[in-house]
């Protein structure tokens, strides 16, 4: 836990609950992660795609490895997911529009040929005259002063060797390679940005102790890139745990199970790993590949994926929520969903009003089995409250938290809680736990609503005391009920 007084709430970045380093004491509060809730698939094949090969094995699915952006200019919503790859040389993404995140169109592009047709919504990066790369992981960078650059994405070739590079667009569609060096990396890359430091962030895959690992570079500029530091990676309590999820799994007739199983090759690892900034923190998807063992083709592992959540202070040291519980898991059969066996998390959360959005890959299997649908891959959707990701929480017999002392830029003090049934109440403490006159336990109006925004009120009065009279501590008791944030305005 920290002890520095001099902290600074100065963005008016919401504060969670992921960990105690804002915490100074906490009584009776327990954290719980809770899962999004699924609104099933929202993009399905191509029904213009041929999906199967001569061989009669799959040749292209749904895939996605970016969140979708808003053009404010063309008021709707833009996204990029895996497309037909001709060959290793020849990488394509394929372009959607909303209005509403929900129901994508494919509009017609004209811009490359596929099946003799240039009917089609297929974009990429041009590497020369001949090859072309995938639009992969997307973000909408309005800062930059050229606008032919404000479109930037991520994207991964296979030669000369395996690297991620990066392409430029004014619109997302239309896009060029962006002269910066590639980064030796294997596949899956993920990227984001972080607006407030205003800092590039690029995950990409290299190899650790159990396997499948994933390291961080960052770039100020988008020119000059970090040499990449590895961050995030299975352990060996990692695979402890996949012996018994495994084990769980392969006994459950609800679910679907993989082709093959060899006992003696079960374990972990990180299959997919991306990096976001959330409001004080930065939060990671960590997608972990279950391998049950070596598909009857000799190509890779059989095996399946639940997707954990992650948060850090710094992006290099991270903590597992839920004691390393899925933050989304795999499906039950017979629902009609794609994410029963294999899942590649979100790249990030979307804001949408009180919600956040988590769009990510769902496919029915990972090695095909003897009969399979061709429609076996999608791209899912699931909703979160905003700030939902954990909760300090209690029933009738109450707890509390005392905060760290913190100076803060903002008048009125809000909290998101569940609180419907219970009660919650903010005092303001001094730096040595004192009540500040007029705000203490006497003055606090009970917050009880399940609410996102409620402000809190003392008395009459609904103002933060003047910052200048120095550091304060929040003392937040709660009664049946479960607080998720609170932040300045």
């Amino acid at each position: 836990m920290a002890s520095d007084s001099s902290r600074i709430f100065a963005r008016m970045e919401r504060q969670l609950f992921f960990d105690d380093e804002d915490i100074a004491r906490i009584e009776g509060l327990e954290r719980t992660l809770h899962q999004p809730n699924k609104k099933g698939a929202v993009i399905r094949s191509d029904p213009n795609m041929v999906v199967v090969g001569a061989d009669g094995a799959p040749v292209y699915r749904p895939q996605t490895r970016t969140a979708p952006v808003w053009d404010a200019k063309a008021e709707l919503w833009k996204f990029w997911t895996i497309g037909a790859k001709l060959d290793w040389n020849q990488g394509r993404s394929s372009y959607h529009e909303s209005r509403d995140g929900l129901h994508w169109y494919q509009p017609s592009i004209g811009q490359l040929e596929y099946q003799g047709s240039f009917d089609n919504n297929h974009v990429a990066i041009p590497l020369d005259e001949t090859r072309t790369s995938e639009v992969l992981g997307v973000i909408y960078d309005a800062s930059d002063p050229d606008p032919n650059r404000r479109f930037k994405a991520i994207s991964f070739i296979m030669e000369p060797d395996l690297s991620i590079i990066f392409g430029v667009s004014a619109d997302g569609i239309v896009w060029k390679k962006h002269d910066a060096p590639a980064i030796l990396s294997g596949d899956e890359p993920n990227f984001s940005f972080d607006a407030a430091d205003h800092r590039y962030i690029a995950t990409v895959k290299v190899r650790g102790k159990w396997g499948r690992s994933h390291a961080v570079t960052t770039s100020q500029d988008f020119d000059e890139w970090s040499e990449p530091k590895l961050v995030f990676q299975a352990d060996d309590e990692d695979q402890e745990l996949a012996r018994e999820v495994i084990a769980r799994r392969l006994a459950n007739p609800a679910l679907q199970q993989t082709v093959v199983n060899h006992p003696e090759e079960h374990g972990v690892d990180v299959y997919n790993f991306s990096i976001s900034r959330y409001e004080s923190r930065y939060i990671g998807f960590a997608s972990m590949f279950h391998h049950v063992g070596r598909s009857v083709d000799g190509r890779n592992h059989d095996g399946f994926h639940h997707v954990q959540l992650a948060s850090s202070q710094d992006m290099y040291t991270w903590e597992r929520q839920g004691e390393r519980q899925p933050f989304i898991d795999s499906s039950p059969l017979g629902g009609g969903a794609y994410d029963t066996l294999q899942m590649l998390g979100p790249s990030s959360p979307v804001h949408r009003d009180d919600e956040l959005w988590f769009y990510y890959t769902g496919v029915k299997f990972r090695r095909p089995p003897a009969k399979w649908d061709p429609d076996y891959a999608a791209i899912c959707l699931a909703v979160l409250r905003r700030d939902g990701f954990v909760s300090l929480g209690v029933g009738e017999e109450g707890g509390s938290l005392v905060t760290e002392p913190f100076t803060w830029e903002g008048e009125q003090l809000y909290v998101n809680a569940v609180a419907d049934e219970g009660a919650v109440t903010v005092e303001l403490l001094d730096v040595d736990s004192r009540p500040v006159p007029g705000y203490g336990a006497e003055d606090a109006t009970s917050l009880n609503e399940d609410s996102v925004r409620q402000a809190v009120v003392w008395g009459e009065n609904s103002r933060m005391p003047d910052p200048a009279n120095g550091p304060v501590r929040l003392r937040i008791s709660v009664t049946n009920a479960e607080i998720y944030s609170y932040w300045f305005e």
